[in-house]
């Protein structure tokens, strides 16, 4: 009688290996595909912290004359996202370069990729401080490697929808305090804030608010963070990016814009809600693909953050206000000040 073929130990053992392999590829274990969008491996987030070396891959330094004076976000091998205020008409782009995989800023790292920038591409909407289409695309001079620090995040599609009350990530190297620098050797900082809807925050925004300077949150901006205050984006990375996890991965839902207190009750940070330039984004670079973000629950009401001040209007504001940038983001608090330090 033939002897039946079967399954021994040994071949046995490598499918094992095989299908270990592929699992730790899909991001199921420590390792991540490296060219996989917004995957990285790491626990839950409470409150502000030093953030773990390669815990957010995407995250980036902009310096100027050699001073780190923004955030921004990797979405591609030679395309990072950034806020438009970061760059103002009269500097030249040969004065910034790019740091990647940066954890702390005064120490140098293997880890870490410095790229100048070829070409800084603005919103045409941005005009001055507080206003609509604050958004750079920044390419790099030559192409990164990716790697357990230096990885891409996804970007939203238009039709992205991120409800009220989801728990983000804003982080950065700003100041801890109003003129208190982070202090050496300048670790990452993170920070889980809360999304709020624009109706609610235009609420807020407007108590107390001075005569003659009415605060708008407009139909591109987002809003995270804590009615109470205490904990916020401050003078530090503006540019930088606020990271939400969707169905495991995570999806850059707005970046760091501005803001007219730091930390301070009823005054949540604002950001430039980066699914408003979805087709923006793929025209001015078609090979940046956004991505459709997979549905999540329905947001719930959230006027009940403003409810104490129910004799102020919650409905946009007319006219434009003249806040102050959140340039470097420090997790702090304090009051904001102009960004850039150089």
């Amino acid at each position: 009688m033939a002897r039946r073929s079967g399954l021994g130990p040994r071949w046995l053992e490598a499918v094992a290996t095989v299908l270990l392999l592929g699992l730790f590829r899909n991001g199921i274990g420590a390792v991540v595909a490296e060219d996989s969008c917004g995957m990285v491996p790491q626990g839950r987030i409470t409150g502000g912290t030093t953030a773990a070396r390669g815990q957010w891959p995407w995250q980036v330094s902009i310096n100027h004359h050699g001073t780190h004076v923004c955030g921004g976000s990797l979405v591609s091998n030679q395309w990072v996202l950034s806020a438009a205020h970061c760059f103002p008409s009269d500097n030249k782009i040969e004065e910034y370069e790019v740091k990647l995989g940066a954890h702390q800023l005064d120490y140098y790292s293997t880890d870490t990729q410095v790229r100048g920038v070829a070409q800084v591409i603005s919103h045409e909407k941005y005009s001055h401080e507080g206003s609509m289409g604050d958004i750079a695309l920044l390419r790099l001079s030559s192409s990164v490697t990716f790697s357990r620090y230096i990885r891409p995040i996804c970007l939203p599609a238009a039709n992205a929808s991120f409800p009220n009350g989801l728990q983000c990530i804003v982080t950065g190297w700003g100041h801890v305090a109003p003129s208190v620098s982070l202090p050496n050797p300048r670790p990452l900082q993170q920070l889980e804030v809360p999304l709020i809807s624009r109706e609610t925050c235009n609420c807020l925004y407007n108590i107390n608010a001075k005569p003659g300077e009415p605060h708008l949150i407009d139909q591109d901006m987002l809003c995270a963070g804590y009615v109470n205050g205490s904990k916020d984006a401050c003078q530090g990375d503006s540019g930088g990016p606020l990271s939400c996890p969707v169905a495991g991965r995570w999806y850059l839902a707005g970046i760091v814009s501005w803001g007219d207190a730091c930390g301070a009750p009823n005054r949540p940070g604002v950001y430039t809600l980066t699914s408003v330039y979805a087709s923006w984004i793929h025209y001015k670079v078609a090979e940046l693909q956004p991505q459709v973000v997979p549905q999540m629950e329905e947001s719930q009401p959230d006027g009940h953050l403003c409810s104490r001040y129910k004799g102020f209007n919650s409905a946009p504001a007319q006219g434009l206000v003249g806040p102050i940038l959140l340039l470097p983001l420090g997790l702090t608090l304090g009051l904001l000040r102009p960004l850039h330090e150089d």
